[in-house]
């Protein structure tokens, strides 16, 4: 499949989503089926840079996006600070 932009979700900006891509998780149903450590151990093995980063709310965010509820996720990354709830 091909890979979607995964920096429309809050909180994933280019680097975080090519380190992503890279270890095979760049779909949004591939992210969502991913548990927070995991992605931290991804992104972390990237690049220490990257170890600040909080992957919490990815796979939520990730699930909406994968089933088409873009509406919701927009009020949700609105409401939320920087992806975090």
């Amino acid at each position: 499949s091909k890979a979607e932009d995964l920096k429309k979700i809050k909180g994933i900006g280019p680097k975080a989503a090519e380190a992503l891509t890279k270890a095979g998780v760049s779909t949004y149903s591939a992210l969502a089926g991913t548990k927070p450590d995991a992605i931290k151990e991804i992104l972390t093995e990237a690049s220490s840079r990257m170890a600040h980063l909080d992957p919490e709310s990815w796979p939520k965010q990730a699930k909406l996006a994968a089933d088409g509820k873009w509406e919701e996720l927009a009020e949700w990354q609105e409401k939320a600070k920087g992806g975090v709830e």
